[in-house]
Formats: C-alpha cells, structure tokens, sequence
C-alpha cells in the first residue's frame, strides 16, 4: 500500500522544529522518495509507520497527532483552497476531500453519515499498531475540524473524538470508542465562506518561500517564525497556540525566547514586516486585504506599522515601486 509522500513530509518537517534530525528519520526508511513534495511521489506503509514510531518513541507525547495537526494547517489551507475552487457547498467540499484522502492514503477508511441531529465524519485504521494509529487519526481530526471550521461563514460547534481523549486535551474533544468529528447538519447545504481576499494561491507560495529562508539557520527563535507560518490561517497565531505546538508553557516558552534575545511580539512584527514586502509587490492585493491577512483589526493599524517598517505608506511604496 503507497501513501503520497507530501503527507510524511509534513510530518518530517514538525519533527526536524522539534529537533529530531531529519537526515535520521529518512535514513531509518526502506525506500525513501527522492522529492518528498513531488505531486505524484509516494512512501510504503511500512515507511510511514517506521517515521511516525521514532517520532513518538523520542517525543513520548499525550497529544502529539492533535499538535501535528495544528501544524499542518498550512498545507491544509492549501488542500482547502483548491478544494474550494471546485465546491460550491461545504457538502461538496467534504465530498471532494473524502476522495483525496482516499485516494492519498488508503490506509484510512472515511466515512460520513447524517442524521437530523448532526453530521459526522468517523476515520479508521484497520490494523494493529495503536499507538501510531492515535496519532495519525487525531492529526486528521485535527485538520479536519478546523478546515470545517475555516469553510464555514459562521460560528460552529465542531466536537472530536478519541478512544484516548482525557483531560489534558482541548475542550473540543470527547472520549468515545471512535475517531471522528462532528457538526450541525445545517451547514452541509451552505455555501462556502467567500476567501477571496485571502488569495491563498498566492499567499501560500509565499509563507512556503519564507520557511525555506528561514531553514538555513535553525536557532529556537527560526523554528518558533516556522511554526508560526504553518499555523497561519492566514492570520499569524498567538503566543499560546505557538507555545502547545512545542510542548511548552507559555512562561517556558518565552524564556526560551529571551535566552535568544527576543520576544514573541518582536518574532510577529518582524514575520508581518516581511509578509506586508512580499504582498504589497502583488497587485491583487489591496491595502485592505493585506491587513486582513496579518490580522489587524482596521487598515489604519497596518499602515501606521507599515510606516513604521519601510518608512513610508504601502500605497506610496507600491507605486514608486511599480512606476
């Protein structure tokens, strides 16, 4: 059974922020692709299970696929936008990833059923190897829930659930015998949340670009900037989430920063800066849409830092640079 190598790719690279070695992990493989991120190439299962194993032997963590999940989101959004290009209705975008799965990691068997209560997707692994089934499974669910989540153009109550939720898990789990999340049947039928102004097509690439910079010297102040753009949804995340991606309290978390001499605020504003001199240089986006993209509350507020950054305003920027 062949798995698309793009998914253990993702799960390599969580690993190397970690600091596991990735020249490690590879090495352990049977067969290991040349392109981890080519369209078409692929692992073995036994590959992927030697991978997600040594990860979990050397973490040794509760809710590692739920962080692996968050992580990923920024290949999710990708997924999602060309999902969203074909799909009109949240239905037919579930439809649609219920093919890629299917079709990019037959291991997992989805299926969705829908009664007038809710709607619920259930994930299953059949074969032995708990441990990493846990791992894959609640990183699915993860995905899942928030690209739900993302689709939707209003507030949801989306639940998940493990055989292995306890306490320790976000207030949005619940413990029963299966894998899977659910929701409100009422939002099958509704149209996608318009994300035109978040032109992932072009901002994806983008993030994509400055994680490879990034790569070449991997202090804790780098990965904390790479984790914070594969938790972009496109808005950068706040200290906390970061922090639980880490497995760290925010207080450690922040500690680890200062050592660095920086701040998490410092590691934001700086990441933003570099987004708002990539954006400015595409037409498509408006001044507006780009300070929708970093999470400012009001245009204003993005131009008075861009001021702050380049010295002058983003429409004057844009114009010496385009004339």
């Amino acid at each position: 059974m062949k798995i698309l190598a793009l998914h253990l790719q993702h799960v390599l690279e969580y690993a190397q922020m970690r600091g596991i070695a990735r020249q490690e992990l590879v090495g352990m493989m049977e067969t290991p692709p040349q392109d981890f991120s080519g369209p078409t190439e692929t692992v073995t299962i036994t590959d992927f299970y030697i991978v997600i194993d040594e990860i979990d032997r050397q973490l040794q963590e509760e809710r590692l696929g739920i962080r692996l999940g968050n992580f990923l989101n920024l290949g999710a959004l990708g997924l999602i936008y060309q999902i969203s290009l074909q799909a009109t209705t949240i239905e037919e975008a579930l439809h649609y990833l219920q093919i890629y799965i299917n079709a990019t990691f037959p291991a997992v068997d989805l299926r969705t059923s829908v009664t007038e209560l809710s709607a619920e997707i259930v994930l299953t692994i059949t074969n032995e190897q708990l441990s990493a089934n846990r791992i894959i499974l609640e990183n699915l669910l993860t995905v899942i829930g928030r690209e739900i989540s993302l689709m939707s153009a209003r507030e949801l109550s989306i639940i998940k659930t493990s055989p292995f939720c306890s306490e320790n898990y976000p207030d949005d789990w619940r413990n029963t015998e299966n894998y899977s999340v659910s929701f409100t049947p009422t939002i099958l039928k509704a149209t996608l949340q318009d994300r035109s102004r978040q032109q992932l097509d072009v901002l994806i690439p983008e993030y994509l670009k400055l994680i490879e910079s990034l790569k070449a010297d991997m202090t804790f102040a780098n990965r904390v900037k790479i984790a914070s753009l594969h938790l972009a949804k496109p808005e950068l995340p706040n200290l906390e989430t970061v922090a639980d991606v880490f497995h760290l309290t925010p207080r450690t978390f922040q500690r680890r920063l200062v050592n660095e001499n920086i701040t998490f605020r410092q590691i934001i504003d700086d990441l933003r800066k570099q987004i708002s001199d990539l954006l400015i240089r595409h037409n498509r986006f408006s001044v507006s849409d780009i300070a929708y993209v970093l999470g400012y509350s009001e245009p204003a507020a993005f131009i008075h830092s861009f001021k702050k950054w380049f010295g002058e305003a983003p429409e004057r920027l844009r114009q010496r640079t385009f004339t």
